[in-house]
């Protein structure tokens, strides 16, 4: 009799293993995703959703009958799905950028498309600085920041400021697309550099994308972008169910016209504010002081 109970005792432990483990991931994903009966992944769909079988970037088709460049598509579009804590982040985020970026876009006729460029870049992240050190939501490095009209300097950096990257962003797209004709390869010059790609173009006698034998980075950008675009406009089709309450908001802040020079943490204490607030709404603020001049804060209400 003993021996038929130790033998039971033993048979449950790997019930209890089990028990414990599955335990462990329903508490990890409520706790990291925060709010788990809201945010619901259901993963399963992938099971029954039939996959997209044709793709286009700004109205240019996606040649998926090349082999390479399925494979390619396939591969970000797996990877991407496998990341499931980013494509969360991805959909809570853009609700604070969208519209402008949108209303931007339909302002000057342009495909809606380009706003995937921003989360492919940054992850629509505002304070993101690169290994090669660009910055901000839209990865702008410094020279570049300065030829389209945005202040780079040891006081200011208007790459952080999303109201004024954005325009400035969209008409360097502008110029990249018409300087090869193809919004496809604008998007990789953005990410590559103009003058690597025309060299490129020029060196491999094609004009294609798809047909360039390019770094891994930017061989793989167009296709990031494409899963990105693919997730974010059918999350649902993904398994990604979110609440309007999930989404990421601004707070409820007004626009102030400030004269400079002043000390930050002395504003924000005569305004009701916190320095923290400050720079998290102001990001383009480098340092605890505005410098000299007159400048637009967003100061919370």
């Amino acid at each position: 009799m003993k021996f038929h109970s130790t033998l039971t005792r033993r048979s449950r432990l790997p019930l209890i293993f089990w028990g414990v483990l599955v335990l462990a991931v329903f508490l990890f994903f409520k706790i990291v995703l925060g709010g788990g009966e809201k945010i619901l992944l259901s993963k399963t769909k992938l099971l029954t959703v039939d996959w997209p079988t044709d793709l286009e970037f700004c109205g240019e088709p996606v040649p998926l009958d090349d082999f390479y460049v399925r494979e390619a598509w396939e591969k970000e579009f797996l990877v991407l799905l496998a990341s499931d804590y980013q494509n969360v982040l991805y959909l809570k985020r853009a609700p604070k950028y969208f519209p402008t970026i949108e209303s931007e876009l339909e302002k000057r006729g342009l495909p809606d498309d380009l706003k995937y460029i921003a989360v492919a870049e940054s992850a629509l992240r505002e304070d993101v600085l690169s290994s090669a050190g660009a910055v901000g939501l839209w990865q702008f490095i410094a020279s570049t920041a300065r030829d389209y009209g945005l202040r780079v300097d040891d006081l200011i950096d208007e790459r952080n400021n999303f109201e004024r990257s954005t325009p400035a962003a969209l008409n360097y797209l502008e110029f990249l697309h018409a300087k090869f004709n193809s919004w496809t390869l604008a998007a990789a010059a953005y990410n590559s550099g103009e003058n690597g790609l025309a060299r490129r173009i020029d060196d491999q006698l094609v004009d294609g994308y798809y047909d360039l034998y390019l770094n891994n980075e930017t061989s793989r950008y167009l296709f990031r972008i494409l899963a990105i675009k693919e997730i974010m406009s059918d999350p649902e089709k993904y398994g990604y169910e979110l609440d309007s309450e999930d989404y990421f908001a601004w707070p409820d802040y007004e626009l102030k016209t400030v004269i400079g020079p002043l000390d930050l943490a002395e504003f924000a204490l005569n305004n009701g504010t916190t320095l923290r607030a400050i720079k998290e709404l102001n990001p383009w603020i480098v340092g605890d002081t505005l410098p000299g001049g007159s400048f637009i804060v967003k100061l919370t209400r």
